[in-house]
């Protein structure tokens, strides 16, 4: 997923076409470091969300290797930070890339939307 060709493509596969693409030969925890890549090549930040209906902004993702927490997001709230799964973030405008990214990465762990 590291192309610009790929970029209207990600819009157009249906999700596990999308998480094929993004997981094709990753083993074990590379799973997660292919969804952090697809995360940056295509969320531009920071993006509006919310945490159990209180708007944030996420202005990153990371995963710290641990794969009991998985892929964590960086979010910001009247001048606070905080660390969170991804798994907390609720994205309302479906049509963005942390959206699609989100719901993808949410089915490929078996929690699906």
């Amino acid at each position: 997923m590291h192309s610009e060709d790929d970029t209207d493509d990600l819009d157009e596969m249906d999700l596990d076409e999308l998480i094929e693409r993004i997981t094709i030969d990753a083993y074990g925890d590379e799973g997660y470091w292919s969804f952090l890549q697809a995360f940056e090549d295509h969320v531009q930040y920071p993006t509006a969300a919310s945490i159990v209906g209180t708007e944030i902004t996420v202005t990153a993702i990371d995963f710290d290797g641990d794969e009991r927490r998985g892929l964590v997001a960086t979010v910001e709230r009247d001048d606070r930070s905080w660390t969170v799964s991804l798994l907390d973030i609720d994205v309302a405008d479906s049509r963005t890339r942390l959206a699609r990214l989100t719901d993808a990465y949410r089915r490929w762990l078996g929690v699906d939307c």
